[in-house]
């Protein structure tokens, strides 16, 4: 990303213990090809550094990737909604997501796919994503 010019993550900026955590408690989702990975999304229900403490249940949609030899054929949004729809089954009503404030390529990914801005959140310690835009949708039952 960073080679492309994308303002998101730094290699480092995300505690591999965070990543590991995920990845043993089930969080993490991905879309095998053959022996390769090609893509992947992380689902949480919760988020206290982003979101704080909030009244109504959702789901928290983290770092969805997808490798960029399969760029380009709708892996992402199909990914992305495959997500929305993990969070419906789960009785929750909301899905949420944040990115970087400055990576307008991302941030109009995410209203495209029917995402509304509803603020945002510093992040003093994070020299890139100093300051992320959350983004939630409301989801159907």
């Amino acid at each position: 990303m960073m080679e492309r010019g994308i303002e998101q993550w730094r290699p480092g900026e995300l505690p591999l213990e965070w990543i590991q955590t995920c990845v043993a408690e089930g969080w993490v989702y991905v879309v095998p090809r053959a022996k390769e990975l090609i893509a992947s999304v992380t689902i949480v229900w919760d988020d206290p550094l982003m979101w704080g403490e909030q009244p109504e249940p959702a789901g928290y949609i983290h770092m969805l990737i997808v490798d960029r030899e399969f760029a380009g054929h709708g892996i992402g949004r199909s990914l992305l909604a495959w997500a929305e729809q993990f969070i419906a089954d789960s009785g929750r009503q909301v899905a949420r997501l944040d990115c970087v404030r400055t990576n307008r390529p991302l941030r109009g990914y995410y209203e495209r796919a029917g995402y509304t801005l509803v603020g945002y959140k510093k992040l003093p310690e994070m020299e890139l994503a100093y300051e992320g835009a959350l983004y939630e949708k409301p989801l159907t039952l």
